[in-house]
């Protein structure tokens, strides 16, 4: 998950070992980081299948089984939570069996972590009130002259002024709780643009024969230009076992963006782009005949839903 934050940097190939060295890494980087490689899918990614039963909704599945609610969202390519029917399936990505009662075991889980915030805003408060702390220019005689508000605690003659951090917090949780917040799906659909105008063939995520892409393939006329989906700097362009001709672009915020299966490449490493520039051609066949590339989007090393960054 971290070989992200290595090709972020400038990278200089002089030598034919260093290239070589270089290109097995960018292949390891691609076919691993969070799930299996996105262009050989031959095994069965790992997690189970879960079928919504009456009731359930996708924030209760996403707490019961742990996941964050965007990862599940993303796996499912799932843009309204609130539509998931009775009877959908879904991928749970990293889970290992499935749960039959998933409102008791969200509600479970949601305990658990409110137990663990309370004693964590516990430890917290019992480690500021044991600090006292003196100010160095507070003499004796000035703390005997300081004057006191009543009916605070000032826990010794010479502590500060200023009322305990314990008091703070039980006036704050004085009554009504404030209402929890609600997870919503996050969606930055101005982050990228289109790499290539066309249609998507293959979604991000679980597919209908168990495997799981950390791509979507988009199908257009041989020739199509590809343009970088944002401004940027090129970290890697070459051709790849597997990958084809491969652009690897590092954005703004940790995110990068890779650009498999083109015909032709039209930029170098270490060139900055601007986006919508024009970094090469679409024309890599695949079986049915039709002419398409891959698209990756990733955040820190993390395969990301594409669909949820583009317009």
């Amino acid at each position: 998950m971290e070989r992200l934050n290595s090709l972020v940097k400038r990278i200089h190939i002089s030598k034919p070992l260093a290239y070589i060295y270089f290109v097995l890494v960018i292949t390891v980087f691609l076919a691993s980081c969070s799930a299996p490689s996105p262009y050989v899918q031959k095994e069965q990614v790992k997690g189970i299948y879960h079928r919504i039963k009456k009731g359930e909704t996708l924030r209760n599945v996403a707490r019961a089984y742990n996941v964050k609610l965007q990862d599940l969202a993303e796996a499912n390519n799932i843009r309204n939570p609130d539509l998931i029917q009775e009877g959908s399936v879904l991928f749970i990505p990293d889970a290992h069996q499935v749960i039959d009662d998933v409102m008791t075991s969200a509600k479970k889980m949601e305990t658990e972590a409110k137990v663990a915030t309370t004693a964590d805003s516990a430890a917290e408060v019992s480690k500021g009130s044991d600090k006292k702390t003196f100010p160095s220019a507070m003499t004796p005689e000035k703390t005997k002259t300081a004057k006191v508000t009543p009916g605070e605690d000032t826990m010794a003659e010479t502590a500060p002024l200023r009322k305990p951090a314990s008091e703070k917090v039980e006036r704050k949780t004085k009554g009504k709780s404030a209402p929890e917040e609600k997870e919503e799906i996050q969606f930055e659909k101005k982050r990228f643009t289109w790499p290539v105008q066309g249609s998507v063939k293959t979604r991000f995520g679980i597919q209908p024969n168990k495997t799981y892409h950390n791509w979507i393939k988009i199908v257009s006329a041989a020739g199509t230009q590809v343009k970088a989906a944002a401004s940027g700097t090129v970290i890697f362009s070459s051709a790849l076992p597997t990958f084809g001709e491969t652009i690897i672009i590092r954005h703004a915020d940790n995110f990068a963006t890779v650009y498999a299966h083109l015909k032709t490449r039209h930029v170098k490493s270490d060139q900055n782009v601007k986006k919508e520039d024009i970094i090469g051609l679409l024309g890599e066949i695949d079986e049915a005949g039709n002419a398409y590339m891959n698209f990756e989007v990733r955040l820190q090393g993390k395969a990301r839903n594409p669909l949820f960054f583009l317009p």
